[in-house]
C-alpha cells in the first residue's frame, strides 16, 4: 500500500471517526437534558436522570470533542505540522480507551446501549485504530517547484 493510499484511508477514517464522535455528542446532549431517556446509557442501570448523570454527560461531550481533535490532528487534518509523539500516543490511548467502552457498551443491561452505543463505539474503534496506525505525512524538505 502506497503512503498516499494510507493517508488516505487515514483521512477518510478521521473523518468518519468525526462524524461518529459528533453523533454521540448529540446523543450525549439529548441525555443531558432529558430527551433520551437516561436507561439508555450508562450501562442501563440508572432508572433517574440525576444532576450527576447531567454533568457526566456532559463532561462525556467535552471529552469527546477533545478525542475528535486529536484524531483529526493524527490524521494531519489540521494543519501541515506532523503529529507530535504526545499526539500520537494520545490517538493509541484513545483506540484502547474506545475499544474497553465498546465492550461496555456490548455488556449494558440497555439493548438500546448496546445496539446503538455498541455499533458506534466499534465504528470509533476501528476507525480510530485505523489513523493510530497511519504513517505522519512526510513534509517537504527545501523549496520545490
Amino acid at each position: 500500500m502506497s503512503a498516499s493510499t494510507k493517508r488516505s484511508a487515514a483521512s477518510v477514517a478521521a473523518n468518519l471517526a468525526n462524524i461518529l464522535f459528533a453523533v454521540i455528542i448529540i446523543l450525549q446532549l439529548l441525555l443531558a437534558v432529558g430527551i433520551l431517556p437516561i436507561t439508555m446509557a450508562w450501562g442501563g442501570r440508572q432508572p433517574v436522570l440525576t444532576t450527576g448523570l447531567r454533568l457526566a454527560s456532559l463532561a462525556a461531550v467535552a471529552i469527546l470533542v477533545f478525542f475528535a481533535y486529536v484524531i483529526r490532528r493524527r490524521a494531519g487534518l489540521l494543519g501541515d505540522i506532523p503529529p507530535s509523539r504526545t499526539i500520537k500516543v494520545l490517538s493509541w490511548l484513545i483506540t484502547v480507551f474506545l475499544a474497553l467502552n465498546t465492550l461496555g457498551n456490548l455488556a449494558s443491561q440497555s439493548t438500546e446501549e448496546k445496539i446503538i452505543f455498541g455499533i458506534i463505539s466499534l465504528s470509533l474503534t476501528l476507525s480510530c485504530l485505523v489513523v493510530s496506525l497511519s504513517k505522519p505525512q512526510q513534509v517537504p524538505t527545501g523549496n520545490q517547484t
